[in-house]
């Protein structure tokens, strides 16, 4: 039983021994990773400003990567990252800056001044201004 208790001792030590040297392992690459700077477009740290809808100016524009590339080209302290592809030849972009003080109208502003883009308006949610009248169709809530 005592030898048992040996062998039980030693095994667990070893792999005690092999999970730490995982362990720092895995640490020393996080600690590289971590002092890499981000990929080009990507959101990092950055503060998002708001959703723009954009189009772009002849030639069409048809591929994510191709907008991408087409919205780096902008220089400034406003990032613009793509979101997705609509309808009619439409894209939706955010705009992001690390700068606290941008705001999302001098982002559409900079596309708007920007040779490639054909238009720029914030996409902004709408809400209606008074409410609906209460009737015998609409009741009030």
């Amino acid at each position: 039983m005592n030898r048992q208790l040996q062998r039980v001792a030693v095994s667990a030590a070893a792999c005690a021994a092999a999970f730490s040297l995982l362990a720092l392992t895995g640490c020393q690459s996080q600690g590289q990773r971590a002092a890499s700077a981000p990929p080009v477009g990507s959101l990092s740290a950055d503060r998002s400003l708001g959703d723009i809808m954009i189009r772009f100016n002849q030639p069409e524009v048809t591929a994510s990567m191709d907008a991408g590339k087409q919205l780096a080209q902008i220089e400034g302290p406003i990032r613009f990252v793509v979101k997705r592809p609509m309808s009619g030849g439409v894209w939706l972009v955010t705009a992001i800056s690390p700068s606290p003080d941008a705001t999302l109208d001098q982002a559409v502003a900079t596309l708007r001044a920007a040779p490639r883009i054909a238009s720029a308006d914030p996409d902004r949610v709408l809400k209606p201004n008074r409410t609906m009248p209460a009737g015998r169709d609409m009741p009030a809530q």
